[in-house]
C-alpha cells in the first residue's frame, strides 16, 4: 500500500488555515510580538508555548466535534452542541464574536499591509482592492481550494520567516546581552505574571480563529487527523512566533521605540533596515501579502460557512460566496480605519476577554464532555 505523501494530507491543510488566520499582517509585522512578549523580556520568549496551548486546545474540541458532527459552521455547531434553546442565543454571541474578529483581524490584515507598501508609494485602497478580489476567488470552490491555496503560502511564509530570522542574528548589528540583562520595557510588577496573563489574553483573542478552521473540518476524516491537524498548527505556529520574537528581542535595545507601534508600526521593517538587503525587504513584501491573503481568505472562508444560508436566494454559489466575501472584507477594510496601533492595544483585547466566557472556557468544559459521548 502506497504511503500518503505528508505534504499532501488533509490535516496539513487545516493546520495551515489555522496559520493563515493567525498569521496576518498584525503578526507579520512584529507589531503582536512586541506588544505581547517583546516588552516583558526574555521571559516573554517563551510565553507562546502558552498562549498556543490554550488557542489549540479550543481549536482541537470545537474544530472535531464541527467534524465529527458535521456542523463546519458555528450556527448548526452551537445548535447541536447546546440545543435549540441555548444555541439560538449563543449563535448570535458568535455572530458578534465573528464580525468583530473580522473587523478587528481583517482590519490588522489591511493596515498592516497598507503601513508596509505605502512606504514604497501604493496608496491604502491599492493595497486592499487586490485583497478582497483574491480572497473572494479562493473561496469561490469550498473548503478544499481554501485549505489547498493556504496549504502552498504556508511553506512560502515559513521559508521567509526562517529566513529573515536567520539573517537578522547573522549579519545584523544587534546586542542580545544588552537586551537580556536590561530592565524590560514593561515595567510592571510582577513582571511574570502579567506576562503569563497577556500570554493567555493573547491565546483566547487568537482561539476565535477556530471559526475558520472549523469551516474546513469536513476534509478530516477522523478524530486523529484532527489531532494532527493541530498538533502540526500548534509547533508550526510556535516555531514562528518565537523566531520572531527572538529577532525582535535582539534588537529592542537597538532600535529606539521598537516596542512601542505608535511610533514603529511596521518593528520587523525597522530591523530590516538596520540589515540593508533591498532583496530581503522586497521578500518580505511578498510574505506580507501571503499573510494578508491567508487571513482575509481564512476569515471570508468561515463567514461564507456561516452565512450561506442567508444569502440562499442568490442561486449561483459561487456568486454568493463572492457576495459575501467582499461584504466581510468590506468591514475589515472599515475596522482598518481605526488604525493599527488601536486595534492591536483595545481590539484584541477587547475580542480576548469576550472569547473567555463565550468560548474558551465551553470549549474546554461543554463541548470537550460533548465529545466523550461520541466516537468516530
Amino acid at each position: 500500500m502506497k504511503k500518503q505523501n505528508i505534504f499532501a494530507s488533509s490535516y496539513l491543510g487545516v493546520a495551515a488555515v489555522w496559520l493563515g488566520g493567525h498569521f496576518g499582517p498584525g503578526f507579520a509585522t512584529g507589531a503582536f510580538s512586541v506588544t505581547y512578549y517583546v516588552k516583558y523580556g526574555w521571559i516573554g520568549l517563551v510565553m507562546p508555548l502558552l498562549a498556543m496551548l490554550v488557542t489549540g486546545g479550543v481549536m482541537f474540541y470545537m474544530t472535531e466535534y464541527a467534524r465529527s458532527h458535521n456542523t463546519t459552521s458555528y450556527k448548526p455547531f452551537v445548535l447541536s452542541c447546546y440545543g435549540e434553546k441555548a444555541g439560538k442565543f449563543i449563535s448570535i454571541i458568535y455572530d458578534l464574536l465573528f464580525l468583530a474578529t473580522v473587523m478587528c483581524a481583517g482590519g490588522l490584515a489591511f493596515s498592516g499591509e497598507a503601513n508596509v507598501l505605502m512606504s514604497f508609494g501604493f496608496s491604502y485602497w491599492a493595497a486592499a482592492i487586490p485583497t478582497i478580489i483574491i480572497s473572494a476567488l479562493l473561496c469561490l470552490y469550498g473548503s478544499k481550494l481554501l485549505s489547498l491555496a493556504s496549504k502552498y503560502m504556508m511553506y512560502a511564509i515559513v521559508f521567509v520567516v526562517i529566513l529573515i530570522a536567520v539573517l537578522s542574528l547573522v549579519f545584523g548589528q544587534y546586542d542580545l546581552g544588552a537586551a537580556l540583562t536590561s530592565a524590560p520595557v514593561s515595567t510592571k510588577e510582577p513582571n511574570l505574571l502579567y506576562a503569563v496573563f497577556s500570554a493567555v489574553l493573547y491565546g483566547c483573542f487568537q482561539s476565535t480563529i477556530c471559526f475558520n478552521v472549523m469551516s474546513v473540518a469536513d476534509i478530516l476524516k477522523s478524530r486523529e487527523e484532527t489531532r494532527k491537524a493541530i498538533i502540526a498548527g500548534y509547533v508550526i505556529t510556535v516555531v514562528l512566533m518565537i523566531a520572531i520574537a527572538f529577532t525582535l528581542f535582539c534588537y529592542v535595545t537597538v532600535i529606539p521605540d521598537l516596542c512601542n507601534p505608535g511610533v514603529v508600526a511596521v518593528p520587523i521593517m525597522a530591523v530590516l533596515g538596520k540589515l540593508g538587503f533591498s532583496w530581503l525587504t522586497i521578500l518580505f513584501v511578498v510574505l506580507m501579502t501571503l499573510a494578508v491573503l491567508t487571513s482575509a481568505a481564512g476569515l471570508a472562508g468561515a463567514g461564507c460557512a456561516r452565512f450561506n444560508k442567508l444569502f440562499s436566494y442568490i442561486k449561483n454559489v459561487q456568486l454568493r460566496r463572492a457576495v459575501i466575501t467582499v461584504i466581510l472584507l468590506g468591514l475589515a477594510a472599515l475596522g482598518a480605519s481605526f488604525g493599527m496601533k488601536a486595534l492591536l492595544q483595545k481590539g484584541t483585547t477587547i475580542i480576548g476577554y469576550i472569547g473567555i466566557p463565550s468560548l474558551v472556557i465551553p470549549a474546554f468544559t461543554i463541548v470537550r464532555s460533548r465529545l466523550g459521548r461520541k466516537t468516530d
